[in-house]
């Protein structure tokens, strides 16, 4: 208790100094609750939805993203060999610049809502009989582009007109749906498409061949693109981590540079039978501060700068999240750099008596 006292004695005696403390414990943290919501926010953003359909597709190719040009005629011949279903589906990315760019999939109005599982936020889905021109927009895009129903959406230079807003909860929310037939005159490919969904429990299975030139995959292969960001963003943790372990090595010397300074009521106290214990609860004191209020402004400044580390890209917005995990993983680092701190200044601290502290005064 008196260790506490002489803490909030500090607090008031010397406030830059504590002010100090708490942006060298906010800076690392702040950093790591952007980098480490910038790897949830991809974690979350481009998981795959459950199901056990598969895809047939062009070989070496990502043919939900693009790069997949196939023959409308491969569908009967899906079904000749035995499959249930075959749904086709364009995929492609449309734009001018990487900014603008719109990840486009043409969908068949009959059949699309039996393969994917989606919720119309605002206006209606995509329906038989609908206009080429008209679209259904993710969530995503509707949000980076400020659009809603009944608002045009320009692809590759034509005008479409918005029926509604789809949610999916995985990276499909960044695309816009439109007729299959008018993905295709839109992109010259007549009535080629990207691939066939097929049930996953059919006679072909993943990694099997079909044809000379078309493959068996799982939905969902874009997810294997985004691995090539890990080793960046290991990069940047390590980064963050340094950050971290230089800030509990400085913030252990400003615990010391604190404890020096009140070294005769910290002597006079163990002098007095009190122990180490008054020594170390004044450290961790003066680190818990540092180390609490550091959680708290650095959770605050990543907030304001989420705009700062929000991008999109060949269609795809990535942003990063702060939510529960994240702040705990960032006050899991706080409590790290605070045991380090209050380890190394009270080992420091601890290593003179009373009597010499005291004789040397």
């Amino acid at each position: 208790m008196i260790a506490l006292r002489l803490v909030a004695a500090d607090l008031r005696r010397r406030p830059l100094l504590v002010a100090g403390t708490v942006l060298l414990v906010a800076i690392p943290l702040t950093g790591f609750l952007l980098l480490d919501g910038f790897s949830r926010g991809i974690d979350l953003g481009f998981r795959v939805a459950a199901t056990p359909d598969l895809l047939v597709q062009q070989s070496n190719s990502v043919g939900e993203v693009t790069g997949s040009r196939i023959s409308a005629d491969i569908g009967p011949q899906l079904i000749a060999a035995g499959e249930a279903f075959a749904v086709p589906e364009i995929h492609a990315i449309t734009g001018t610049s990487n900014a603008n760019a719109v990840l486009l999939r043409g969908v068949d109005l009959y059949r699309y809502r039996a393969v994917t599982a989606f919720e119309i936020v605002s206006g209606r889905a995509l329906e038989p009989g609908d206009d080429l021109r008209t679209a259904l927009i993710g969530v995503e895009l509707a949000r980076n582009r400020g659009l809603g129903p009944g608002d045009p959406i320009r692809l590759r230079g034509r005008d479409f007109t918005i029926v509604g807003v789809f949610e999916i909860g995985t990276y499909a929310d960044n695309e816009a749906w439109v007729p299959l037939q008018g993905a295709g005159e839109l992109l010259g490919w007549g009535t080629d498409v990207s691939l066939f969904v097929i049930p996953g429990n059919g006679p072909l299975t993943v990694g099997d061949r079909f044809g000379n030139t078309m493959s068996v995959v799982t939905r969902g292969e874009v997810i294997d693109a985004i691995d090539e960001w890990n080793p960046i963003l290991a990069l940047a943790r390590t980064g963050s981590w340094s950050l971290a372990g230089a800030a509990a090595i400085i913030l252990s010397t400003v615990l010391w540079r604190l404890a020096w300074l009140r070294r005769r009521d910290l002597a006079v106290l163990r002098a007095m039978g009190m122990g180490r214990s008054v020594v170390l609860g004044y450290l961790a004191g003066h680190g818990a501060v540092a180390t609490s209020a550091g959680l708290g402004f650095g959770v605050l400044l990543a907030w304001i700068l989420l705009p700062v580390f929000s991008f999109t890209g060949l269609g795809f917005a990535t942003r990063p999240v702060l939510d529960p995990v994240v702040i705990i993983r960032a006050a899991a680092l706080g409590v790290g750099i605070f045991t380090v701190a209050t380890a190394i200044s009270g080992f420091a601290t601890l290593h003179r008596e009373p009597a010499g502290a005291l004789h040397d005064e």
